[in-house]
């Protein structure tokens, strides 16, 4: 076959078989090592982990408690308290001006701030609010009992 005797064809498919094999068997061992390595890290941050319940202070619930509920507050005064008191909230609003004619572009947009009374919720009230009910909820849930 194609002037290459036997013996040669069936040396280098046992040298490439060889070496699939040597591949195999080095990842094998890699995969072996790296879960020992894994297995010694997690036995670290267990350790981290038992640490921090020891040193954990008996009020750092109540603390958490405190913090939620002061963000909470504060974010409802800003929507509902202060609107009693005649606090006016300015919200920015983008204005063009001017016209466009085939390929020229005669516009000019400014940032003007509108002054709105009543109750207005700022753009970064819904996220703050469902951030630390999430932060609270999921710092709760990863406690064991």
């Amino acid at each position: 076959m194609f002037g290459i005797p036997l013996e040669a064809i069936t040396m280098i498919f046992s040298t490439v078989l060889g070496g699939v094999m040597k591949a195999w068997g080095q990842a094998q061992q890699d995969k072996a090592e790296q879960f020992k390595m894994m297995m010694q890290r997690n036995d670290q941050i267990e350790v981290g982990i038992e640490n921090a319940r020891a040193m954990q202070n008996p009020n750092a619930a109540w603390i958490r408690r405190f913090i939620v509920v002061t963000a909470m507050l504060g974010g409802l005064g800003i929507v509902f308290i202060a609107p009693l008191f005649g606090h006016a909230t300015f919200v920015p609003v983008e204005v063009t001006e001017g016209f466009k004619f085939l390929f020229f572009d005669f516009t000019n947009t400014v940032t003007e701030y509108k002054e709105l009374y009543g109750f207005v919720t700022p753009d970064w009230l819904p996220y703050a609010v469902v951030n630390i009910i999430g932060y609270y909820f999921g710092s709760a849930a990863m406690q064991r009992k």
